[in-house]
């Protein structure tokens, strides 16, 4: 399926569901019951089963282009990761056990005895159900069931959670293949490009309406090589997303995922400061939208798989081949897109 279509498809009625009101709201601790009602109605949380099961048998990189405008319009809920976790539970014969609201995907940190943490995960208190890759299973774990802490950037949406045994899993199955990091890097990559892209849009969009003597400050070559900056970073991690999520199937090649979590985590933080930087002052009061995506771009470069995770394995890998640095891109990771 054409990606410009399923954007398309799926953006014109995001832009009606998530409101700058809407957003407030989630973000200051509202009911996102209706609007995951509305969301889950659209039909895109299903892409991934195969036709038979009521699906459209997407792949990961399909599913790029909705996870993208997801990021875009600042939706709060788990979407990308919900239509990751119905495959998974589909695929191993649990259908039904994740079928009745949001799900987010979370790898376990490592703990002592039966415990289960998952560490600063993005709307993790709007999720129903969490995915967790705990040792070589998968775990559905209710979310209510949780001891939750509240999130660092986000405290009413995101939450780090506690389960003190896998007892209280209401699916259980074999991991297989599929990695809980891999997924969240790929699948947070795509959403943190669709977020920056958005930044870009308001930063562009105040640069030429605000005026300083006389003239938008647009039109300053200061701000133009501010915004080109800017522009750049937004677009090169929406590229290394792509990447990242260029999977046929819905399980992402660990190292691209790696690579485009990283490219998104260090692009975020030069598009978050010079954002701030343009709009100044206005940007960080409740009243205008331009917080709510940055804190979420700062979210994300926090949740695993982390700058450092991603880099630590990226040059682990590097390390382990002994043909050095361009040969290992050019016959690992370049190949890995083109299989």
């Amino acid at each position: 399926m054409n990606d410009d279509m399923l954007l398309d498809d799926f953006e014109r009625p995001l832009a009606d569901l998530c409101t700058d009101d809407t957003l407030r709201a989630i973000e200051a601790g509202a009911s996102a019951e209706a609007l995951w009602r509305a969301i889950d109605g659209l039909g895109f949380t299903d892409a991934l089963l195969p036709e038979a099961r009521g699906g459209a048998g997407l792949s990961l990189r399909e599913l790029f282009a909705p996870a993208f405008a997801a990021g875009r319009a600042g939706l709060a809920l788990p979407f990308a990761e919900t239509a990751v976790a119905r495959a998974l539970l589909a695929a191993a014969g649990q259908r039904e056990a994740g079928d009745d609201g949001p799900i987010v995907i979370a790898p376990a940190a490592a703990h002592e005895g039966d415990a289960i943490v998952c560490r600063d995960v993005p709307g993790g208190a709007l999720a129903q159900w969490v995915l967790v890759g705990w040792q070589d299973h998968w775990l559905l774990l209710p979310r209510e069931r949780a001891v939750m802490q509240p999130g660092a950037w986000r405290p009413l949406v995101s939450a780090t959670l506690h389960w003190d045994t896998p007892a209280l899993a209401v699916a259980r199955f074999e991991r297989g293949d599929a990695d809980a990091t891999a997924l969240c890097n790929a699948l947070h990559a795509a959403g943190m490009a669709g977020a920056m892209a958005r930044v870009l849009e308001l930063t562009t969009a105040y640069a030429q309406d605000r005026r300083q003597f006389g003239r938008p400050i647009a039109q300053f070559q200061a701000i133009q090589q501010e915004l080109a900056v800017l522009a750049e970073q937004a677009h090169s991690a929406t590229l290394a997303a792509r990447l990242g999520c260029s999977a046929e199937g819905w399980q992402p090649d660990a190292l691209l995922a790696a690579v485009a979590k990283l490219r998104a985590c260090e692009a975020a933080r030069g598009v978050a400061a010079i954002a701030h930087a343009v709009f100044g002052a206005i940007g960080i009061t409740e009243e205008h939208v331009l917080g709510f995506y940055t804190r979420r771009l700062h979210e994300w470069r926090q949740a695993p798989g982390t700058e450092a995770q991603c880099a630590r394995l990226l040059g682990e890998a590097v390390l382990a081949r002994p043909e050095g640095l361009l040969d290992a891109v050019r016959l690992r990771l370049a190949a890995a897109v083109h299989d």
